[in-house]
């Protein structure tokens, strides 16, 4: 039984010896309509999969691709607090990065809901600055994920004897709004 084994092994490494690693090739960046067109492909087809019914629209700005979903009832992929829209975006930037074989920047929204919760932040984010210069003191944020933080940031950038800055390790990194 020991040489079986002992052969076994023998015939592993060989193989594995043998099978040469993949070339690692220099790819050319994708453009930005094979992003928008990848991206509608498999999210098209990630909401059959999952029984949901949605129009699924791409737009491209700058380098950046938007991806926009929309229909009814879509709750359920927003999901408490945008939690499931964050999963479905990196689980759509993943499939996309690995079809194209280059990273990508893309952004997915379900219904307009970053749309709006980008403004709403914003608009916190400024009336939060203005009560910190008043008076005088720093104002700590809930944690929340980077792109709301960088929203806070340019936010808080808007209003004059204030200024901001990120604390903590993710997930529980927030923004602090100082007063000066």
């Amino acid at each position: 039984m020991t040489d079986d084994h002992e052969e076994i092994t023998e015939t592993e490494e060989s193989t594995a010896a043998e099978t040469p690693a993949e070339p690692e090739e220099q790819v050319e960046p994708p453009s930005p309509e094979e992003v928008a067109a990848t991206a509608h492909e498999f999210l098209t087809g990630l909401l059959e999969h999952l029984g949901v019914t949605g129009e699924v629209e791409t737009r491209i700005e700058g380098e950046t691709t938007h991806v926009d979903v929309t229909g009814e009832d879509l709750g359920a992929l927003i999901g408490r607090r945008g939690q499931t829209l964050d999963a479905l975006q990196e689980i759509t930037r993943t499939a996309v990065q690995r079809r194209l074989r280059h990273r990508v920047r893309l952004l997915l929204d379900v219904e307009g809901y970053r749309a709006r919760r980008r403004e709403a932040l914003a608009d916190h984010a400024r009336s939060m600055a203005e009560r910190a210069k008043e008076r005088g003191t720093e104002i700590e944020f809930e944690p929340m994920n980077a792109y709301e933080r960088k929203i806070v940031h340019d936010a808080v950038g808007e209003v004059d004897g204030t200024e901001s800055f990120s604390e903590g390790e993710e997930p529980y990194r927030k923004v602090i709004v100082r007063g000066l």
